[in-house]
């Protein structure tokens, strides 16, 4: 999808020092956004960076999803009905 140039860009990330400690906030966050792998990959290096372990970021590594990940679409009463924890195993 191109981008809407007409609109004001937003931030959906940033970060933020504070009394020493690290703050990484986005505005992104579904379930369905951790789909994507440049989501995912900003995620785990923003922990590192939260953590002071910027040696650790990379490009490269590994941020595949482990096992099935089917979330819940965007939208009111979309949600999976009668979902019990037994069936997340």
């Amino acid at each position: 999808m191109p981008a809407k140039t007409e609109k004001k860009p937003m931030p959906v990330a940033w970060v933020k020092t504070f009394n020493g400690g690290r703050i990484f906030a986005t505005t992104m966050g579904h379930a369905n956004d951790f789909k994507n792998e440049g989501f995912r990959r900003m995620t785990v290096n923003a922990c590192y960076w939260a953590m002071g372990l910027e040696k650790k970021i990379s490009a490269r590594d590994n941020v595949d999803l482990v096992g099935t990940y089917d979330p819940n679409p965007i939208g009111l009463n979309k949600q999976k009905k009668d979902l019990k924890p037994v069936a997340l195993k």
